[in-house]
């Protein structure tokens, strides 16, 4: 490139030098004389030399004299747009993608990238989401924020702060049900996921204290101001707050009417309702803990995080990376991943989460073995 560049600096500096000799000619003889004398002044006689004709002066000439001399610096041959095309089968796997899953044009070409399926962006994915007709819709977070001044932040390391929230959906025959999930503020690892009939605190208790087992004791946890997290007397706790003061554990509650202060666990709850629960009927409450148990594995291990520059999040919570290639472990695509029609598909086992593992990943609190029962 830089050999080209200074060839068309040479040759530019070599046609402005042809055409002030022959306008100054031009001043004392015709111009038919005019081009002879430069044609014999300026004709190549060794290699390397430009190559010159009467039409190229007077071309050189005329331009020069509309537009000035920079017209005559050679004009780049690359196309001002580049149209890229993606191969059908890529474009196939971006339809379901979207319709399947409902993830973003950013998302997908990450995950692309990152299996080796194919090399594209995010804008190049939204307009084949314009070309197929696909609906984008735009998820944020709505609520109240009065005086609350939005801010940002992460903590520096796992375990020392960990996010819980419910969700509630329904089974087959109209029972209402309760998910319980904990998220690890650091690293977005997801710590549980629990499915369960009575939104007790004695329950949510429950579950944190078997998450405390394996993952060990955050520092804080942050919750909003539900009655199985808070007591509605200021002097008293919950099941829940009585756990949280036995083990030394700092209980952050966010502001009412404001989502966004427990804003990672209600954005796993989207992503966890966007891509497992809606569209799906689970006729007991054992195969709807089966299939969130199986949705845990993918999330932690192989689905990747924009917050984490595109990484699972098990890749900081214990430091450890897992790889994939085509389309495994992603849910619902088992078939196309099956099938070698789509390319080839394999992916590394999940990490599995052990005390051994937790302490190695540098989190805070050595993982306790023996918890005091819950009163």
């Amino acid at each position: 490139r830089t050999e080209r560049r200074e060839q068309q600096r040479r040759h530019y500096k070599f046609k402005v030098k042809v055409v002030r000799y022959y306008r100054k000619l031009r001043e004392h003889v015709s111009e038919k004389e005019a081009v002879r004398r430069t044609l014999a002044r300026y004709q190549p006689t060794e290699e390397g030399h430009f190559p010159l004709c009467a039409s190229s002066i007077r071309q050189w000439h005329r331009k020069a004299s509309q537009e000035g001399f920079s017209a005559l610096y050679p004009k780049s041959t690359r196309p001002k747009v580049i149209h890229y095309q993606l191969p059908p089968l890529v474009v196939g796997i971006i339809f379901t993608l979207r319709t399947l899953l409902g993830w973003g044009g950013h998302r997908i070409a990450a995950e692309l990238k990152a299996r080796g399926i194919a090399n594209t962006t995010g804008r190049t994915v939204y307009k084949v989401f314009e070309r197929l007709g696909l609906e984008v819709k735009c998820y944020a977070l709505k609520g109240r924020s009065d005086g609350i001044a939005y801010r940002r932040y992460e903590k520096k390391r796992a375990n020392a702060q960990w996010h819980i929230d419910l969700k509630h959906t329904t089974l087959a025959d109209g029972t209402k049900v309760y998910i319980c999930i904990l998220i690890d503020d650091y690293s977005r690892y997801a710590l549980a996921a629990v499915a369960g009939t009575s939104a007790s605190t004695e329950w949510v208790a429950s579950v944190t204290q078997q998450a405390i087992q394996r993952f060990g004791t955050p520092e804080q946890l942050v919750s909003d101001n539900g009655r199985e997290f808070v007591s509605v007397w200021q002097e008293s706790l919950t099941q829940f707050g009585k756990l949280l003061v036995q083990q030394g554990i700092e209980h952050l509650t966010s502001a009412p009417y404001y989502p966004q202060g427990n804003g990672k666990a209600e954005a796993f709850i989207q992503i966890l309702n966007r891509e497992l629960l809606q569209g799906k009927r689970f006729e007991t409450l054992e195969e709807l803990q089966q299939a969130l148990d199986q949705y845990l594995v993918y999330y932690n291990n192989y689905r990747l995080h924009s917050a984490l520059g595109w990484k699972p999040p098990v890749s900081r919570y214990t430091q450890r990376h897992v790889h994939c290639q085509g389309l495994a472990a992603i849910p619902g695509l088992e078939p196309m991943a099956n099938d070698p029609r789509w390319g080839p598909s394999w992916c590394d086992p999940p990490i599995e989460i052990s005390p051994e593992t937790v302490l190695r990943a540098g989190a805070l609190v050595p993982v306790s073995s023996q918890l005091p029962a819950l009163a």
